[in-house]
This record gives C-alpha cells, structure tokens and sequence, in this order.
C-alpha cells in the first residue's frame, strides 16, 4: 500500500509531529511505500525520516487544500496519516474521498472526521464523543514508544553524588527555553552535576552559548536517533512537554517539565497529579528557575508511581494492528 504522512516540519513547530510520524512509519514501511508530505525539507530531514521514504515539499498543505488533493490522488487512493495541529474538519472532509483510510493523530480536544482517530494522551476524553470516527484509540494505551528492551537497564541507583540531568526542549525550542534554562544553572551550586542538552535540529538559539561556554560540567549533544541511549543514562530528565516525556516515565526517570506550550498543560497536569512529573509554573527567570531545579535535585525524590499503571511498550504495535 502507498503510506502518506502529512505533518509541519519547519524552524518553530512540528518537530514531535514529525518524529511520531517517523516511529509509526518503521512500523509500517517494510512491505509498503512511504510517502511524507511536509512544508518544508532540508537536509536535516532526511536524517529523521527513515531510509527509501520519498518525501515532498509543499508550504501550503493546509491551506491550499485543492493542491492537498491533487497530491493525493496522484498517490491513488493512499492510507493518509495526518498528525499536525492544522488539520481541521473541513479539510479531512475534502480529503476523506480520496484516502483508502484516513488516519488523524492529535493531541488537542478538536473535532474531526476520519477513519481511525489516535490521541496518545493523559487527557479527560469525553470531547471524543463529538468526534465522527469508525475507531478511536484513546490515552497512554497508544503511546508511541519506540524503545529497544534489550538496551533498557532498570534504574536502580540512589541519586547521590555527581548524576547526570538530560536537557531537551523540543526540536525548534522557540520559546528559547534551554538558553533560559543554562543561565540558571551557570551557578556553582550546579557543579555536581554533570549536564547535557540536546540541540534539536532547528535549536539556533543554543549556537552562541556553545561557541562562548566554559563550564566543564556542561555538554551539548545534536538531536538523533540515540536519543533513548542518552535518556536510559541520565537521572533526571528537563523536558519541554512533549512526547519524549513518555519514554523518560517508562525508563522511570524523574522528570521536570517546562511546558513549551498552553496545549501541553492538561496532559502535563494530569501527569503530576499521579507524581509521575513536577511542572515549573513561576515567571521564566533566571532565579525562579535555578530555585525551582535546586529544590528538586535536593529532594530527588523519583516517580511516586510505577509506569505500567500507565502505558507499556507496546502502544505503536497496538495502533498500526488498528490502523492497517
């Protein structure tokens, strides 16, 4: 079958909608075609996609959906796998006609019209209801965790001495939140911990401090696909909300958040009412975040409930089993 993907790929969102869409794609490559239709492509993107994908630029996908539909029946009659905040029900509408199936993957309390509907989220789903759909595959069940077992160690160890804390905010970070974040921890109340962050592909606000940093206890690492060999090593784990937030619960780390945005809040607080994150909710200045880290790196305490009240590994293997 011919397998299109259509999501934002560009210097200000859509890097998570990406990488999700990348893990499913592994999944259902091997005896099928895959296409990807994005706004924009680099070079960076065909080191996040998997190998044989063919992929095509379009910086109107969505608003320009007469243009959308000509690229699909050109494909003949593909399964469509649209995971972007643009979509919308008008334009699955127009498109439905000329899918084998429609596949809508979204992480916001929307309506839309397809044939499988997938919200991987921690969210109170009762908006679902007015969602027209043959299938719906609702919260952690359908997390899209792509972790190899035989790499995945328990984490037993007692936080005591020099740990290492993983930083990430997103592929494009346009909050600019890991500059904010390495202001606060410049401190030598920070020296104890060794400190990475992952530049993500379209992170050019990190360039400056890299080039100009001198702390020996900071490195900086390029976003890739050993991101789950970095997170297995690390003891606590800053993230920006996204879908990483996930692998870092089923690897048992303690997770500090930083919400990139307001969408992410519900699904951030529902984690924290269960302890399995603590969000950062002050003014995002250098003080208040460098109180906030070392209030929680003294306590250390880590998740207060174990993973498998909430997802497992298998939730990609149970969404393509539901989608082809």
């Amino acid at each position: 079958m011919n397998i299109l993907f259509i999501t934002n790929y560009s210097k200000k969102y859509g890097g998570g909608h990406l990488n999700r869409c990348c893990k499913l794609s592994k999944k259902i490559g091997k005896k099928n075609k895959i296409i990807f239709l994005v706004d924009v492509k680099d070079k960076n993107i065909f080191d996040l996609i998997p190998k044989n994908s063919t992929v095509i630029a379009s910086k109107k996908i969505f608003n320009d959906i007469r243009k959308t539909t000509e690229l699909i029946k050109k494909i003949q009659n593909p399964v469509v796998i649209i995971d972007s905040y643009m979509s919308n029900l008008n334009i699955e509408r127009k498109i439905y006609p000329h899918c084998k199936k429609l596949i809508i993957i979204d992480d916001l309390k929307k309506k839309h019209y397809c044939d499988v509907y997938i919200n991987p989220n921690f969210l109170n789903f009762k908006f679902a209801t007015k969602i027209k759909a043959k299938k719906k595959l609702l919260g952690t069940k359908f997390s899209f965790l792509d972790l190899n077992k035989n790499k995945i160690a328990n984490n037993k160890k007692k936080f005591n001495g020099k740990k290492n804390v993983l930083i990430f905010m997103g592929s494009t970070d346009s909050r600019n939140l890991s500059t904010k974040i390495y202001n606060a921890i410049r401190s030598d109340k920070f020296k104890n911990l060794k400190l990475s962050f992952i530049k993500g592909y379209n992170n050019k606000n990190l360039d400056k401090i890299i080039k100009k940093n001198k702390l020996k206890n900071v490195k900086f690492l390029d976003f890739s696909k050993r991101f789950s060999n970095y997170l297995n090593k690390t003891d606590l784990f800053i993230s920006s909300g996204g879908s990483s937030v996930w692998e870092a619960i089923f690897l048992k780390k303690k997770i500090l958040i930083f919400n990139h945005s307001q969408k992410q809040v519900e699904n951030s607080t529902n984690l924290e009412k269960k302890g399995f994150v603590k969000q950062f909710k002050g003014k995002l200045k250098t003080e208040n975040i460098s109180k906030f880290l070392l209030n929680e790196i003294r306590l250390f305490n880590k998740n207060i409930y174990n993973h498998k009240n909430l997802l497992d590994s298998k939730g990609i293997e149970r969404v393509v089993k539901e989608i082809l």
